[in-house]
């Protein structure tokens, strides 16, 4: 990739650009508002003017509803050869490009995982996305020439790739990240909450856009899979609700005060009678105590986390081409490998660069001789322990 262009210059555009710079790609930057591109060049993303030739990719860091937009005028300019967003949200944007007749065959969406604490360039990092999972939602309508752009662009920035269906990265975003959103925001009015003894008790929240508005936005766009999610948890309250009710205090006004005294109890009793009141206590709670533990053992049954595992690594060499990073994936895919990763490294020419695909310890050997045999330049490189992604469920 020798050139992009940034449209947009938030948080994450901003950092997409300054990681692309690094990487020695020549940088285009477009925002209307002029404070913030003025910002964002004054830190060394980029170039305000504009680029003499269509750059090989534009990003697009721009709200959900914006994106169709953006897009329809960008590609009926000609500005880029391929295209791409990084909005928080996907099934909505695709769908409205769809409909406003986008060429879809140029477009992939995307949502890099970050978690900047502000909003604007002035939070932007080299390496805000380094090592992040960057989900990706190509359709079948997506070439293969704009999924390869892509696919470097992630690349020089340091993230993980993740190809995952719109609707499904949708819900699991709902669900890991909206959601615990919404509920934090929910429970921040209650003034309890926002004691001096509450400060260590609930985390704060580390969204990817921290201003009201665009999480307004993006909890809107994907109202149908927040709903969803609102209501399972809705009914999981309920039964822990009714698990615990028993236990309540009944000074509180509410459940049954299982094993607890009562102000009709005298000091006439006998121990035995006490003993007995004790005994039949105990075997009132009996039954809550086992609905109780059923219900938290639910949380205890989940998987644990995967385990650090080993990857085996195989560097190919490339032409500096359009479509070679394709052949090469394509190669890859027709040997049933998967490749879990990969970076990609230009020579100081641009001519020639290194594409390293980490794989599975065992298929390394394998993968580089077949590679070899359909006349790539491949080699064994090192072998390196990862850490699963954090956001495993997207694969």
């Amino acid at each position: 990739m020798r050139s992009a262009l940034i449209v947009g210059t938030g948080c994450v555009g901003t950092s997409v650009a300054l990681a692309l710079r690094a990487a020695g790609v020549t940088v285009h930057l477009a925002d209307g508002d002029r404070n913030a591109l003025r910002v964002a060049v004054s830190l060394g993303a980029g170039s305000a003017e504009p680029p003499a030739a269509p750059p090989d990719v534009a990003v697009l860091d721009v709200p959900p509803d914006d994106v169709a937009p953006t897009l329809g005028r960008l590609q009926k300019t000609g500005a880029a050869r391929s295209y791409t967003d990084v909005a928080g949200i996907k099934l909505r944007p695709q769908r409205e490009a769809l409909r406003a007749s986008c060429d879809m065959t140029r477009y992939v969406g995307g949502h890099p995982m970050a978690e900047p604490e502000h909003a604007g360039a002035l939070a932007a990092r080299e390496d805000l996305l380094r090592d992040r999972p960057w989900a990706l939602t190509p359709t079948e309508a997506t070439g293969t020439r704009a999924l390869n752009d892509v696919l470097e662009l992630v690349a020089l920035c340091g993230a993980t790739p993740v190809l995952v269906d719109a609707a499904r990265h949708d819900d699991i975003v709902a669900r890991t990240i909206q959601l615990p959103y919404l509920l934090k925001e929910l429970m921040s009015e209650d003034a309890a909450v926002r004691h001096p003894l509450a400060d260590r008790g609930l985390p704060p929240a580390r969204p990817a856009h921290p201003a009201p508005e665009p999480w307004g936005a993006l909890l809107a766009g994907n109202a149908d899979a927040v709903l969803r999610h609102l209501g399972a948890l809705d009914a999981g309250i309920h039964e822990a609700m009714a698990a615990l009710e028993p236990f309540a205090s009944a000074e509180a006004g509410t459940g049954t005060g299982l094993g607890t005294e009562t102000e009709t109890e005298t000091e006439t009793e006998t121990e035995t009678e006490t003993e007995t009141e004790t005994e039949t206590d105990a075997e009132r709670a009996a039954p809550a105590l086992r609905r109780l533990h059923a219900l938290l053992a639910r949380g205890a049954e989940r998987p644990a986390p995967t385990p650090v595992r080993a990857v085996g690594t195989v560097a190919v060499t490339v032409r500096d081409a359009p479509g070679e990073l394709a052949r090469l994936f394509a190669d890859v895919a027709a040997e049933g490998v998967s490749v879990r990763d990969v970076a990609i490294e230009h020579g100081p020419d641009h001519l020639l660069g290194t594409a390293e695909l980490l794989v599975g310890p065992a298929l390394a050997a394998e993968l580089a001789a077949a590679l070899r045999a359909r006349g790539w330049p491949a080699r064994l490189a090192r072998s390196a322990p990862v850490r699963p992604d954090p956001l495993k469920e997207l694969t």
